[in-house]
């Protein structure tokens, strides 16, 4: 059936297919009539008045008979926020959690035995109570709950008897009086019982009404000693055969294949009905005479034996026979070298293996012999190694004396004297009747429980050390018995009945019991133990006492319960049948410590237990009644007083737990969804009709039994009422825990009622197997990881239907509690006034919430298994085809970390954390995506919508089918071209800018792309993420800033994403579909991707969202240079804003220069920020602006030298150069409009040409004092080369003074070198260290610091007498003091001097006035011209300096006059200072020789300009023509002056007088 939209149902038609998933609830009961609807009233209300309530009120919405569908809980339950699911996880995942730990605590047989005070007890049923273990009468044809033998098996039983009192004719005298061999067993997982007469077995259904299908196979000559049921080997038989019968006798062990057959055709699952043996005569092994006494198998399919022999053995089989292996053989595990030598009659008499059980968990065999001897054998972790035999018990009794607690073992087997039990009897009390092995669930240290004769129990370990809380599974070392536990009594006379109404008024209740055969299981005990009368057993049944008294906080005693039914006949066999495994998987989790099928954990999802029982009657069914189960009789018999005690017995929160299973059963008894849902079980579930029925048991409930438990629920008489306790915390019914308040307002403590605690106790049962255990099972598969739901779909479904069940009533209940409240709360105002009717209201508000949080809680965690199991159904279980088309965070929470299987993905994740519902949108989405690939499109689409939409209200709302139809419209659009794709995708945009909240931004912004709706991308994409912050958080000074901002990045990422691809495409030729995004085959061109990339460039500085501006800005400055240009090239409004900002600048409207003087060291992403702001500027044509950051960059504080932002001297001239330029080019575009000011322009240009400048002389300052620091260091290594000083500790010496370790050079050396040197060496090392240190100090200076001009003057250039540096720091500072500017020229030249060579000198001198001549000149201040030609000429005669200087050569007086002639460029200034100087009275006439030799060079320089210039005058008219007629007449007459002065020198000069005067008549003759 599925549900139609009005709400009804249909059938479907011929065609359709039915799903397992079948109708919502709300589908079920919309076919139910107004009679079962009045059934549904709420319990307490039937009779109320509805007070004039109007048809909206819950009251008058009941009376009117509705039902309630999901989305009307969902609706009811408001919008579920994350607040509300948040604190009912809360309170859920606390319950679980104690839950849990008061469970473990009551399993634990270890912790109870190591109790001080610990001790047995038995407790009986209580007075008016049912019996707890009761007879299943099913069968009209069973005899007081006894189902006959199969006639056949008695027909073969009197046959074989006649044969072997020799009544038949022609039996032998060799058979007669030889008695009838007779067994029986049963099969529970097959659901068989089975029985051998002689050589014959008979295997039937003992739970069929109707047809038992009794197989008989005789294919043996002698008779059958022992039979086991054993799961086939993979690979050997045929696949039809899934178990072997194994049949032993006294001289062959036989394999029977067993096939399994449905009837009907109603599929796999229903396999028990039909039956064939299939005899495999190839599978058959002689014993060698050793008769086998018992038979046992692994899991796995081995099949082990013990023989009358006392020994193990194994049967070997496989496909065929070869060289290496036999088909079938069998192996004796136990023998050794000594059992072959020592004969038999010193060896004794062997006892047989009676019984073998096998640990699975633990890979352990233990064997009982008939002497109640155990063996223990090893079969390794995996259960594949041979047995190997580690420890023994022979005498069992004096094991049993060594036991605890407390000594118990001495006194339980203390010596007895042979009449203690009865002589009648096969069974004494010494004997071991029975063992069993103990999960882990029960004890990790105690392995084994044997039951002795008389019901006393043995519990025992196989590790030789104490409690093991290990990883790593210890193997079996030993065999000890470690506890001891009494015998249970029988209940008195009178406290039970059996099955024919009587009790044994003969037995005391005190009386030893005989135990024929035993039972064990999780806890449990069966007992067939003696009765008077010899024709019937007595069943007693012991298991844990789960009452208050019995557990009392006080008291360490082991309580049981005891309880006894009086059976025909004697029971040969008891196995328990399991519950349905549809029924198991929804509380069973591998790896649950308390994973057994409890009782009182799972009682809301699993029936009661019940055991099958095989005696020489026949067949029977007991059943052992739970709490849950006694409290439906007890509120089926309507006792008030009875149910109370029972509420006080068992707790109220527990007992309301249990009441409240029943008050939300999922569908009522004898009702038409309960038909419905039986032919559901049957059909789309698979199940046989007793598991159907089985399931329906736990399902549904009578309606008398729904509506008196919700009496019962809902009466405070039971229940209680929630109250204000200051003191009292009551375990999970107050949500607050006790903290110290620090005198502050204290908020009172709520004790909550039975109805709150019951109801968050079954809640977290049923929720815990999913909880915190992964949902996701993932299989890696060669490789390859294959991804389903960990658990069972069928056992989901059911799981659903119980939550939805009790969210349903659970809201209902919550809704009429305000009708409560008023009648309450006046009763308490009559009573005890205002102040305690407040008090009232406080609580039950409190309570009314919590109650609320856990139904949205419980709401959500039906819509998400819900939704988990859809996906599954539309993907057949195949959870990869959605998985892998996943990426982002959801694709890596699938990710596969390497090992083989694995579980992910709690329910508590997928419901509470944004991860979990995040992923499953994702899921969701990847499902509709799946669908359009591979169906139909829109209308498997909307099917799903619509699905989602009615089951999974608050996961799947309106908004996410808006969002579907959208995505389905640009799929239509794909395939659509011209305006009719337009107009699908405007369609689709619209649609999904509906819904910005719900979009799955991911796949909706590929597939615009991939449309070439860009702008709508781009669009969306702003709008989502402007939705998930409406108060635009993200732009303020909230401390949810970062995370909003967060939030809203997001969503822009995408959009960087693709102008990522773009960009790449248009410089690589690289198609856009090489994006991960876009899963398009069309190919873009470089020009077609660099043409799209700025078209979303263009939209997206359209937009007005800063906060997206701001992320995009940041995005594409980190993509490097191009993308920052093409960021100025859009030249959006907030970029200014956004790079200011990023630089750590005052961010607003006035303008950088006056509000930023000078910036602190700075990190690169800053320093990138501004020269994007600078390469802005430039394009807004604002070249001072831009120039003035490239000052500000170039003046920045610097790092230390190891920080990546370090400023090197050379990237500041850099900056300075480029603050130049641009301040030039504002110069050469005084046409374009620019904002910059003329003043601040011109200001600026004048201040960085001197910046640029001082720039220059700083570096030079390093390369000098750096050359300098390098002399330094190589004189050290020679010094220590002449004194014996190794090298390397030279240089460890300069390297500690590079790292700052200089403030005692003496100590330092002393330290490095020791005292073998000598005192002058070590003098004249720290010397040579000490400058070595000042100007490692001056460099780092230097390097990391710009200084200024003066700075560089006064610190470094003039101490270090760097006289050239010195007087070009003064010619740019412009310095009017000449004396102070001849000074440092004489020092300069006295430098110049005393660094040449021998007889250069004057050629040094001459060298550094033509350098800095040719950058002064004609500063007269800076180049004092006549001062330097008169230091020269005295240089030339050698009389400067004093006492230092000698004669140059004779031809060195024309070096001078050249080398002023190449500064001036032109001979009249020079021939002025010459003639100026020949004529000063105070020069002596050795200079004045000097200067004529050297003013001969003058002229003659002169001569050759004024020559030049005749030439050069001689065409042009007028004045300018006689220029060179004057200049001629002056050139006379200077040189007559000059031969005059000649001629006036005396000979004793040593020159030749006439050579002179003929120089200067040489120049004198013009022709």
């Amino acid at each position: 059936r599925t549900p139609t939209p009005s709400g009804g149902t249909r059938r479907p038609s011929q065609g359709e297919g039915e799903t397992m998933a079948g109708p919502p609830p709300s589908a079920w009961r919309a076919q139910v009539g107004a009679e079962h609807v009045a059934e549904q009233r709420t319990p307490g209300f039937a009779d109320r008045p509805s007070n004039g309530a109007d048809a909206s009120s819950p009251l008058a919405w009941k009376k009117t008979g509705g039902s309630r569908t999901v989305g009307d809980r969902a609706r009811v339950l408001g919008a579920v926020d994350s607040s509300r699911v948040r604190e009912g996880s809360d309170l859920l995942s606390k319950v679980i959690k104690e839950d849990a730990s008061r469970h473990l605590h009551l399993d634990d047989l270890e912790k109870a035995f190591r109790a001080q005070t610990s001790s047995t007890k038995c407790s009986f049923q209580q007075p008016g109570w049912p019996q707890t273990v009761r007879v299943v009468n099913k069968s009209a044809s069973a005899q007081l709950g006894i189902k006959p033998l199969p006639d056949v098996i008695r027909e073969k039983y009197n046959v074989s008897l006649a044969a072997g009192s020799g009544e038949i004719s022609g039996s032998g005298a060799a058979d007669a009086n030889q008695p009838v061999v007779c067994l029986t067993g049963l099969f529970p997982s097959i659901r068989r019982a089975w029985a051998t007469v002689d050589n014959a077995i008979f295997v039937w259904r003992f739970d069929s009404d109707t047809d038992p299908n009794v197989v008989q196979y005789e294919g043996q000559e002698q008779a059958i000693s022992a039979v086991a049921l054993a799961p086939v080997k993979p690979g050997v038989f045929w696949e039809a055969i899934q178990h072997v019968l194994v049949v032993c006798t006294s001289v062959e062990v036989t394999l029977v294949g067993i096939v399994m057959q449905p009837k009907g055709g109603r599929g796999a699952e229903s396999s028990y009905e039909s039956m064939n043996l299939q005899p495999l005569p190839l599978y058959s092994v002689s014993t060698d005479t050793v008769m086998m006494s018992s038979v046992c198998a692994t899991s796995g399919g081995r099949i082990f034996l013990g023989g009358e022999d006392g020994h193990i053995y194994e049967l070997l089989y496989s496909v065929g026979d070869n060289w290496r292996n036999r088909r079938c053989s069998l192996v004796c595990h136990s023998k050794n070298l000594l059992n072959m030598v020592i004969p038999t009659f010193l060896r004794g008499t062997p006892s047989s293996v009676e019984q073998l059980v096998i640990d699975e968990e633990r890979g352990i065999m233990y064997a009982r012999t008939r002497s109640s001897g155990v063996q223990v054998f090893d079969l390794g972790t995996d259960r594949k190694a041979n047995p190997s035999k580690v420890a023994e018990i022979t005498d069992i009794v004096e094991a049993a004396r060594r036991g605890g607690p407390n000594g118990l073992g001495r006194q339980l087997f203390a010596r007895e004297s042979s009449a203690s039990y009865s002589r009648t009897s096969t069974t004494k009390p010494t004997d071991l009747v029975h063992i069993a092995v103990l999960d882990k669930s029960a004890s990790e240290n105690l392995h084994l429980v044997g039951i002795m004769g008389d019901g006393r129990r043995l519990f025992l370990s196989t590790f030789s050390y104490g409690y093991y809380s290990g990883r790593a599974m210890p193997r079996p070392s030993e065999l000890r018995v470690k506890y001891v536990m009494r015998a249970p009594d029988r209940p008195p006379f009178g406290s039970h009945k059996g099955v024919f109404g009587v009790g044994s008024p003969n037995r005391s209740h005190s009386e030893s019991l005989v135990v024929e055969y035993a039972f064990c299981k999780e806890g449990l005990y069966l007992f067939s133990c003696e009765a008077d009368d010899h024709s019937h057993t007595q069943l007693l049944l012991t298991s844990k006492d789960f009452t208050l008294g019995a557990h009392a906080e006080s008291s360490s005693d082991i309580v049981e319960s005891v309880t006894m039914e009086l059976i025909r006949g004697h029971i040969c066999a008891i196995a328990e049948m399991e519950p349905p495994a549809i029924l198991k998987q929804t509380v069973q989790v591998k790896g649950d410590l308390y994973g057994n099928l409890s009782e009182i954990l799972h009682s809301a999802m699993l029936p009661a237990k019940k055991f099958s029982l095989v005696s020489t009657s026949g067949t029977l069914v007991v059943e052992k009644l739970r709490p849950v189960d006694l409290l439906q009789n007890l509120i089926e018999s309507g006792n008030r007083d009875h149910i109370r005690n029972f509420f006080q017995n068992y707790g109220l929160a527990e007992s309301a737990c249990m009441c409240l299973i029943f008050a939300a059963s999922v569908v009522r008894s004898n009702s038409t969804d309960a038909d419905f849902w039986l032919e559901e079980l049957k059909t789309s579930f698979g199940l046989e009709a007793d598991e159907a029925e089985a399931v329906m048991r736990v399902i549904s409930k009578s309606s008398f039994v729904v509506e008196e438990a919700r009496k019962v629920f809902s009466d405070p008489d039971f229940t209680g009422r929630p109250v204000q306790a200051e003191d009292s915390l009551g375990g999970i019914s107050s949500p607050m825990n006790s903290s110290f308040d620090m005198g502050g307002p204290r908020e009172p403590t709520i004790k909550f009622s039975a109805r709150h605690d019951g109801f968050a106790l079954l809640a977290a049962r049923l929720l815990r197997p999913v909880w915190d255990i992964g949902v996701f099972s993932i299989d890696n598969k060669g490789g390859k990881a294959e991804y389903t739901l960990a658990m069972n779909i069928k056992s989901m479904r059911l799981l659903e239907e119980r939550i939805s069940a009790l969210v349903q009533y659970m809201i209902e209940f919550t809704h009429h509690q305000e009708y409560i409240l008023s009648e309450d709360a006046r009763g308490y105002m009559s009573e005890n006034g205002r102040r305690t009717r407040q008090r009232v209201e406080i609580t039950m508000a409190k309570e009314q919430g919590c109650i609320t949080s856990l139904c949205s809680l419980l709401q959500r965690c039906y819509e998400t298994l819900r939704m988990l199991r859809m996906l599954h159904e539309k993907t057949h279980g195949n959870l990869s085809l959605l998985v892998n088309r996943l990426d982002g965070p959801p694709r890596d929470f699938f990710a596969f970390s390497g090992r083989s299987s694995g579980r992910k993905g709690t329910l508590h994740e997928l419901v509470v954390m944004d991860e979990g519902d995040n992923l499953m949108r994702s899921l969701l989405s990847a499902l509709m995506s799946y669908k359009m690939d591979v169906s139909s499109g829109a209308v498997h689409l909307k099917e799903i919508s619509s699905e989602l939409e009615s089951t999974c209200p608050t996961l799947f709302q309106s908004e996410d089918r808006i969002f579907y139809d959208a995505r389905m419209s640009l799929r239509s659009a794909r395939k659509a071209s011209g305006a009719e794709r337009k107009e699908l995708i405007d369609n689709a945009l619209k649609m999904l800018l509906q819904v910005p909240l719900v979009v799955n931004i991911y796949a909706v912004f590929s597939e615009l792309i991939d449309l070439k709706a860009y702008e709508g991308a781009v669009d969306l994409v702003i709008q989502a993420a402007a939705m998930r912050d409406p108060t635009d958080i993200a732009l303020q000074n909230d401390t949810r800033r970062e995370e909003y901002q967060r939030v809203r990045e997001e969503c822009y990422m995408l959009v960087v994403e693709v102008l990522t691809q773009l960009k790449t495409s248009s410089m690589t030729e690289v198609a856009l579909t090489s994006s991960p995004l876009s899963p398009s085959k069309a190919e873009s061109e470089s020009h077609q991707a660099m043409k799209t990339y700025r078209k979303i460039l263009s939209h997206c500085m359209s937009s007005s969202d800063i906060c997206f501006h701001k992320y995009l800005y940041n995005q594409l400055m980190s993509m490097g240079p191009e993308s920052q240009n093409d960021l100025i090239q859009q030249n959006p409004a907030y970029l200014e804003e956004f790079l200011r900002e990023e630089a750590g600048l005052s961010v607003g409207p006035a303008p950088i220069h006056t509000t930023v003087k000078k910036l602190p060291a700075l990190v690169p992403k800053a320093v990138n920020a501004l020269e994007v702001l600078g390469r802005l500027y430039v394009h807004r044509h604002m070249f001072s602006h831009a120039a003035y950051l490239q000052l500000l960059l170039g003046e920045r504080l610097n790092v230390s030298e190891d920080d990546p932002s370090f400023v090197s001297l050379e990237k500041r001239q850099q900056h300075l150069l480029d603050a130049l330029r641009l301040a030039k080019s504002r110069s050469q575009h005084q046409g374009l409009q620019s904002p910059d000011t003329e003043g601040f322009s011109n200001s600026l240009l004048d201040a960085l040409q001197c910046k640029v400048e001082i720039i220059a002389f700083q570096i030079r300052l390093v390369d000098a004092i750096t050359t300098k620091a390098g002399n330094c260091a190589s004189e050290l290594l020679r010094v220590g080369g002449e004194h014996n000083i190794p090298g390397h500790s030279i240089e460890r010496l300069t390297e500690l003074v590079n790292k700052g370790v200089h403030e005692n050079i003496s100590m330092l050396i002393q330290t490095e070198l020791g005292n073998v040197i000598a005192a002058e060496v070590q003098e004249k090392l720290t010397d040579l260290l000490t400058a070595y240190a000042g100007y490692a100090t001056k460099t780092l200076n230097l390097f990391s610091t710009f200084f200024s001009l003066e700075d560089l003057y006064n610190d470094f250039a003039r101490p270090e007498c760097m006289w050239a540096l010195c007087l070009e720091m003064l010619h740019l500072a412009q310095f009017s003091d000449a004396q102070m500017i001849k000074d440092h020229w004489d020092m300069c030249l006295f430098a110049a001097m005393k660094e040449s060579m021998d007889g250069q000198s004057l050629s040094a001198a001459c060298a550094i006035v033509r350098d800095l001549g040719s950058n002064f000149y004609p500063n007269d201040v800076s180049f004092p011209m006549q001062h330097l030609v008169q230091r020269l000429e005295e240089i030339a005669a050698g009389i400067w300096p004093a006492d230092e200087g000698s004669p140059a050569s004779s031809e060195a007086h024309k070096l001078i006059p050249k080398t002023l002639l190449d500064v001036c460029g032109a001979s009249e200034r020079l021939r002025y200072v010459y003639d100026t100087l020949i004529e000063r009275h105070t020069t002596t006439n050795v200079l004045r020789l000097q200067y004529l030799k050297s003013v001969i060079v003058v002229l003659e320089f002169a001569k050759m300009e004024m020559l030049k210039s005749k030439s050069d005058f001689r065409s042009t008219p007028g004045i300018l023509s006689t220029r060179p007629l004057r200049e001629a007449g002056l050139l006379c007459e200077l040189c007559d002056k000059y031969l005059l002065q000649a001629q006036t020198l005396s000979s004793d000069l040593g020159i030749d007088i006439e050579d002179l005067v003929a120089s200067f008549e040489s120049i004198r003759n013009l022709e």
